[in-house]
């Protein structure tokens, strides 16, 4: 059943598409709108045609206009600019061709070719930004011992690195800052510009200083801006692959956490980095995850997060909304002293991973980028590995991309290796003409002496109409539909209902009116008056019903007499409590705290004889609320008005206004009453809470269980005692029993008899001769 449920509703929104799209074909006028819908219209150009020119593709056949079908394909490519490959250091190439011009049909898909070829020592920028705080000085002194093995391990790789080194804590103010950091607290200091000296860069990380901050978070998002902006500062070279090893073992502050220093001014992206510090960190805002990323693409760099690996979770999320960032992490569990190659062997293994394969980026910098649709085989696009998008250094790699657009301006496409900005560009403009509009039919007889294009009349300036057969005067416009567009309609042509002929309406058969506004039979009926035309009390007038005085709607069969609302006890349309609406009440509903749920048509309300305990149950927590003093209770409505006093009178608990809520528990064994009454002439009810509590009946019922259970638990007790001692002598005399059905024949010893006398040895005595004489 489930898979018949999936398959209709398949075919529904195909059927659904497919209308939509013939919707879309089918509105266009002329050949170069009809080609320019991006669902891939055709038109026929025949001028012998009586069928809508405009259509989808997918839904004609040869026979629908077997001469002047148009249908105009892509342009073929045109490489504008295809240097060689190079590797020569500052004129780095390393995709061919470096630009195409494409000339495209809106909706439809073109295929183009271009090459990946990777230079050998491809430069790398590597700038370590470290987290300063106290917490990270064993990972700043391992890191400084082994900057050397850092530079060797991308050296390895490409002989063209430059390492450079920042830090960061928080910015210096209070609440980020420790009242006793003094100016060990910052956001940015800017240690070390980026050469090809590791000694410079070891040196600069071990002599950095650590610092303290208030809170648990960093301002390394300040510090990372920073690091991406300042291009002249930071010493980013144009042709290199740059990477941010961001270090830290905190979490970090980001765009709104400022406000809580009073900084409420957001970073605008711009570098404000002077004497190797940012100097904007007390005036601006953390910068936002969004800027970062819009930093980071527009500087084609990649930011590795090497994060403490408790917090990679809160990591996680930054690296999927910062584009080309990857994440790695370490542990401040290590023992101290063990052998630590983490971050060498980290950074070793990320570099290898995106300098070994390719990874393509589409954007779009003029135009809409939802216009734009392009794919690549292979498919070089995501995280995942693909062998087509290795890198062999040295081998051309071809790709063939497909590009849909379905814009109609021109547009400009960058497709961009990841991590190096190198790109191919493609210049997009669209096929806008139909090959039939270079050959006119001047003269059209069809068209009373103007041209034809296409199949279709193009009327002179004082003409108009579909075969230019109408005539402008001065009051009319370029259109001959103006004159039958009904002033106070909704701008529909004849009101829909009829066709503009040199700008009078030829109205439909049952349509009148001079905008064909009126229809002619079918003016409301009234089931309230046995299904007759506008009722007792109307006529019908071009469609619509004309009322008698007195009556209203769209049938007339609504009275504005309130004869039948009045409630005679108070004299009031429909008891103050509801509107009078064709001479009959609609009341208002009934609140939350009321338990009745009848109205009579006057809106007056039922008394209801079985809604106490309900009654009851809806007042209880405003009853206890306020019997506790408290003023504001969110449980007591405005219309609930709450009396506290010590104990109930007799009027309140025997006497026949009042209704009794008892045994209300309001502590631990305790409770008290309350009573409540309805008054029903500004509709709200009246509670009286006591506030004296009767605790009694509980005690002698808690301590009535309490000496029964002490009495069935010491009961048990000795029958548990009684069962398990008569069950051990039961035992030992089957034991005995058994023992005596053993052979008796002979002299056999009591099991039960013990010997009187007993023997004992004196171990020290020695027997001697005794002489008698």
């Amino acid at each position: 059943m489930l898979v018949k449920y999936i398959i209709f509703f398949v075919g529904l929104s195909l059927q659904y598409q497919l209308i939509s799209t013939s919707d879309s074909c089918q509105e266009k006028k002329s050949c170069s709108e009809c080609i320019s819908d991006p669902s891939i219209c055709v038109w026929c150009a025949e001028n012998d045609f009586n069928s809508t020119r405009c259509m989808p593709q997918r839904s004609v056949n040869n026979s629908w206009c077997p001469k002047l079908l148009q249908n105009p394909q892509n342009a073929k490519e045109l490489e504008m600019e295809a240097k060689n490959f190079s590797s020569v250091a500052e004129h780095v190439i390393q995709i061919k061709p470096q630009r195409y011009k494409l000339t495209l049909r809106p909706g439809m898909p073109k295929s183009f070719n271009f090459s990946f070829q990777g230079a050998k020592d491809y430069p790398v920028d590597l700038y370590l930004l470290l987290d300063a705080s106290r917490t990270m000085e064993r990972i700043r002194n391992m890191t400084a011992t082994k900057a050397e093995n850092i530079y060797y391990a991308i050296h390895n790789l490409t002989n063209n690195v430059h390492l450079g080194f920042g830090t960061f804590i928080d910015k210096g103010m209070l609440p980020f800052m420790s009242n006793t950091a003094d100016d060990l607290t910052y956001s940015f200091r800017h240690g070390l510009k980026l050469v090809d000296n590791f000694t410079q860069f070891k040196d600069k990380i071990s002599n950095s200083r650590s610092g303290l901050s208030h809170d648990q978070q960093e301002g390394g998002l300040d510090a990372l801006a920073q690091v991406l902006v300042c291009n002249d500062i930071i010493g980013w070279r144009k042709e290199s692959r740059k990477i941010v090893v961001f270090l830290t073992d905190g979490p970090y502050h980001t765009a709104g956490d400022g406000k809580s220093a009073g900084l409420f001014k957001p970073y605008d992206g711009q570098c404000y980095t002077e004497n190797n510090t940012y100097t904007k960190e007390l005036e601006m805002d953390y910068p936002s995850v969004g800027m970062i990323n819009k930093l980071a693409s527009e500087r084609d760099a990649i930011v590795i997060f090497l994060v403490e690996s408790k917090i990679k979770n809160l990591y996680d999320g930054l690296k999927r909304s910062v584009r080309g960032s990857q994440i790695a992490t370490f542990s401040h569990s290590q023992q101290k002293g063990t052998r630590d190659d983490t971050i060498v062997s980290i950074l070793k293994q990320i570099y290898e991973n995106i300098s070994k394969k390719i990874k393509l980026i589409t954007k779009v910098r003029n135009g809409s980028k939802k216009h734009v649709k392009i794919s690549f085989e292979p498919d070089c696009t995501t995280d995942e590995h693909n062998p087509g998008c290795d890198v062999e250094i040295g081998k051309e790699q071809h790709i063939v991309g497909t590009i849909q657009y379905n814009g109609t301006k021109s547009a400009t496409v960058d497709i961009v290796v990841e991590g190096i900005g190198e790109k191919l560009t493609l210049d997009i403009d669209t096929v806008k003409t139909c090959d039939c509009e270079s050959k006119p039919e001047i003269n059209s007889a069809f068209c009373y002496g103007d041209k034809r294009v296409c199949g279709i009349c193009k009327c002179s300036d004082n003409r108009y109409g579909e075969k230019c057969s109408c005539v402008k005067s001065d009051k009319t416009d370029n259109s001959d539909n103006t004159t039958c567009i009904a002033a106070d309609g909704d701008g529909s042509i004849c009101s829909g209902n009829g066709l503009c002929v040199c700008g009078i309406c030829q109205c439909q058969e049952g349509y009148a009116g001079k905008f064909c506004e009126c229809n002619v039979n079918s003016c409301p009926r009234s089931l309230k008056f046995n299904d007759t035309v506008c009722g007792k009390y109307g006529e019908c007038d071009c469609g619509k019903c004309k009322c008698k005085p007195g009556w209203t709607g769209d049938a007339c069969d609504c009275s504005k007499s309130n004869t039948n609302c009045i409630e005679y006890t108070s004299n009031s349309i429909c008891n103050g409590r509801g509107k009078c609406e064709c001479d009959r009440c609609e009341c208002e509903h009934l609140a939350d705290w009321d338990a009745r749920n009848k109205q009579t048509d006057k809106c007056v309300i039922k008394p209801c004889i079985d809604c106490n305990d309900r009654q009851c149950a809806k007042l209880i927590k405003c009853a206890k609320c306020r019997r506790s003093g408290h003023e504001n209770c969110s449980s007591c409505d405005d219309r609930i008005m709450v009396e506290v006093v010590k104990s109930l009178t007799e009027e309140h608990v025997n006497g026949s206004l009042w209704n009794m809520c008892s045994n209300v528990n309001v502590e631990i064994g305790c409770q008290t009453n309350f009573v409540y009454r309805y008054n029903d002439t500004n509709y709200s009810v009246e509670l009286v809470v006591a506030k004296d509590k009767n605790c009694a009946p509980t005690y002698y019922v808690f301590g009535g269980v309490f000496l029964i259970t002490l009495l069935l638990v010491g009961a048990g007790t000795l029958i548990a005692w009684k069962l398990l001692s008569d069950a051990k002598d039961r035992h030992e005399y089957i034991k005995f029993m058994q023992h005596n059905k053993l052979d008796a024949s002979g002299p056999s010893h009591n099991p039960l008899y013990e010997d009187p006398t007993t023997t004992v040895n004196n171990p020290a005595f020695r027997k001697t001769s005794v002489d008698i004489r």
